[in-house]
């Protein structure tokens, strides 16, 4: 398949296939982009381009088909995309996270003035909370398939389309009770919270189906918010309560989701976020078809090459891993982290730059395999 923005689409396609097995065909799996030379920077989807927007335009920024494709083909068109980066947009913002509490009825919203949406809890008693069910006719979903049709229709030879930030089944209930609610429930209505922890694993996967359906009518390839392209069914897995509890709560009430979201999904990648969150790593590096960790190590942390007994530990149970990583790092990581199944993420200031970090990846790798051998 030829694409429009990069060049050598079939090899990147090909590492990533070989990434998934856990083996590398020449070198390291690096994806690096940087803003494409001779083309005008377009920074529209910037923090400072909603700035001053009323409420109903703001949403009309996000929502409308005919403002978010021609913004996003901008900037699809103005990147580079190195390595085993692909061309891919995300037409409904992947800003508005944990987007399927509003499908479930959560009043929602983009924030004025900022990169993010706000939620209004809807569960004030578990006794008479609404069912959370999977439902064609919400207005949110509804914008979402517009979105990605519109998307999808054009993409063809050009660039890949990537689901919204679905984001956890944990996060999602966070926000139709309100997160301080839920922590609470965790020990006074335990069995009323797995119940409906199971429901919103269900409306999920419905709503995953449903989005990746919308997008093969015109083009294949799964992507979500990492940007990391599979032939097969693939997403990232989440909970952003893990850093609220124990590991015996974790396990008690979100592995067993976990688990069944790793078989209902051919790839599944764990967004590992915060040093808070390495108390669970144990139960997550135990189950057994879960592909890959993403870690990070959260704002104000050390870089990327200061996580190194971390990141090994992670490789030695088999998993894969994916690392955001400044372009100093990306030496530094492949010298002390075996290659297979490694992938390195990282933006530069310029193509040129990006072209010359990845020129010297081949060599970088097999130094690491001659070391090692």
């Amino acid at each position: 398949m030829q694409m429009e923005y990069k060049d050598d689409l079939e090899v990147a396609q090909r590492r990533m296939a070989a990434w998934w097995e856990g083996a590398i065909i020449d070198r390291a799996v690096v994806q690096v982009t940087a803003p494409r030379s001779g083309v005008a920077a377009d920074h529209l989807d910037s923090l400072r381009s909603t700035d001053g927007l009323s409420r109903d335009r703001l949403l009309a920024w996000y929502t409308d088909p005919e403002l978010v494709i021609p913004r996003h083909e901008r900037l699809v068109a103005g990147t580079f995309w190195g390595g085993e980066a692909v061309p891919v947009m995300f037409p409904f913002s992947i800003s508005l996270v944990a987007i399927v509490a509003a499908y479930l009825g959560c009043p929602y919203g983009p924030i004025v003035g900022s990169n993010t949406g706000w939620a209004e809890p809807v569960i004030d008693d578990w006794a008479t909370r609404p069912g959370l069910v999977f439902d064609p006719a919400n207005e949110w979903w509804l914008r979402t398939r517009r979105l990605l049709d519109a998307a999808a229709q054009r993409a063809p030879g050009r660039y890949y389309v990537g689901v919204p930030d679905l984001n956890g089944p944990g996060e999602i209930l966070a926000l139709l009770r309100g997160t301080e609610r839920l922590a609470v429930d965790l020990i006074e209505h335990p069995d009323a919270v797995k119940v409906a922890l199971k429901e919103v694993e269900a409306a999920w996967l419905r709503y995953w189906e449903a989005a990746i359906g919308t997008i093969h009518q015109y083009i294949g390839g799964y992507l979500h918010w990492m940007g990391l392209w599979s032939d097969l069914p693939s997403s990232d897995l989440q909970n952003d309560l893990s850093c609220m509890t124990s590991p015996q709560m974790f396990e008690e009430f979100f592995i067993p989701g976990l688990e069944r979201q790793t078989r209902w999904v051919a790839r599944t990648v764990y967004h590992l976020d915060g040093p808070g969150a390495v108390r669970h790593l144990d139960a997550l590096l135990a189950l057994p078809e879960m592909d890959a960790i993403q870690w990070v190590p959260g704002a104000g942390k050390p870089p990327m090459s200061r996580w190194i007994r971390l990141l090994r530990r992670i490789q030695a149970h088999g998993k894969l891993l994916v690392l955001d990583c400044e372009p100093w790092e990306v030496e530094l990581l492949l010298a002390d982290l075996e290659p297979e199944g490694l992938l390195l993420k990282t933006r530069c200031a310029t193509e040129e730059e990006a072209r010359r970090l990845l020129s010297k990846v081949g060599s970088w790798t097999a130094r690491r395999t001659w070391v090692a051998g």
